[in-house]
Formats: structure tokens, C-alpha cells, sequence
């Protein structure tokens, strides 16, 4: 996860830049570094939260077996136990 979050930081702080620069250069109009900065970190956490929604959602299927015995089940397939 930490190498996912350096990539997409470096990723976006290039490409922001870039393109910031190149629509200086087309247009005229200059954008201020602090919004530039306020874009990368967006993305960068933007990216971040999605990237940790998806680890844990593919995680979901792999369901791990308890350790020991388990007599508190509630579910409808519950076998009696012989007294």
C-alpha cells in the first residue's frame, strides 16, 4: 500500500506540474502553487482511501477458520450435539 500511495504521489505531482505549465504556456493563466499542491494531495488521498476500500474488499472471500470449537453457532444447520 505505502509503495501504491510514493507512486501516485509522484505520478500526480509530475503530471499536475506538467499540465499546469503547459496551460500557462497555451493560454496565460498562471496556477498558484498552493492549488497545485491542494490537487496532488487530493489525488494522493483520493487514491489512497480507494486503493484500501479495494484491499479490503477483495479480502472479503478469504474467510479465515476459527481456532478450536465453535458451539455459538446461530445458524439454521446446527447439529445437537448427543447428550
Amino acid at each position: 500500500m505505502r509503495k501504491i500511495v510514493w507512486l501516485v504521489f509522484g505520478i500526480s505531482f509530475v503530471l499536475i506540474n506538467a499540465i499546469s505549465i503547459i496551460g500557462e504556456y497555451y493560454t496565460g493563466i498562471h496556477i498558484h502553487m498552493f492549488l497545485r499542491i491542494s490537487f496532488i494531495l487530493g489525488v494522493t488521498i483520493g487514491v489512497s482511501i480507494l486503493g484500501g476500500t479495494m484491499i479490503l474488499v477483495n479480502n472479503l472471500g478469504e474467510e479465515k477458520p476459527l481456532s478450536g470449537y465453535v458451539r455459538d453457532t446461530l445458524s439454521a444447520d446446527r447439529k445437537r450435539e448427543p447428550e
